[in-house]
């Protein structure tokens, strides 16, 4: 009798233990940091109606559905991996940090992600009129997105180089 209940023991055990493994799974979060803006009719007729570079072209109907700019510029693409619960510090172009922390995975259909995301401004401050400043982040945007496991959400943000920062994150589980 002994015999079985360590068995059955040391089952559970190893159910317990694998399905929380289950729980801590590493999500794989990329963000694409895009500088839109309208450029004038002159150099829209030189390119052919618009503006796209190539690195952001599967993006093209989502960017133009969403927003009212006719040139959109590759600026960058950061990736990390994290788990739930962890959050991820992604360095943008123009001083910027994208700060995602996944919440919880639903299992639902093909899955979604829960997750804070956090768009930061890294600012300096004077200290003591030395000249040197000391990193402070001002935080832009903090908002909860849910999104469907290996999807993208575009998300419109502050200016950047003569346009508009605009975020493609996506993020899969």
């Amino acid at each position: 009798m002994r015999i079985i209940a360590k068995i059955l023991l040391t089952s559970l055990i190893a159910i317990l233990s694998s399905s929380s493994l289950s729980l801590a799974k590493d999500v794989t979060v990329e963000v694409t940091s895009i500088s839109a803006s309208s450029v004038s009719a002159e150099a829209l007729s030189r390119s052919g109606g618009s503006v796209m570079d190539a690195e952001i072209e599967a993006l093209a109907p989502k960017l133009k559905s969403l927003f009212a700019y006719n040139s959109y510029s590759f600026l960058g693409l950061a990736r990390s991996e994290t788990e739930f619960g962890d959050a991820v510090r992604l360095e943008l172009p123009g001083h910027f940090i994208l700060e995602v922390m996944p919440e919880r995975f639903e299992r639902e259909g093909m899955g979604r992600i829960e997750m804070m995301v956090t768009l930061l401004r890294d600012i300096r401050t004077e200290v003591g009129g030395s000249g040197r400043g000391r990193p402070r982040d001002e935080i832009i945007l903090r908002t909860k997105i849910r999104l469907e496991n290996g999807g993208t959400v575009l998300l419109g943000g502050p200016p950047i180089s003569g346009g508009v920062l605009i975020l493609a994150l996506s993020a899969r589980g």
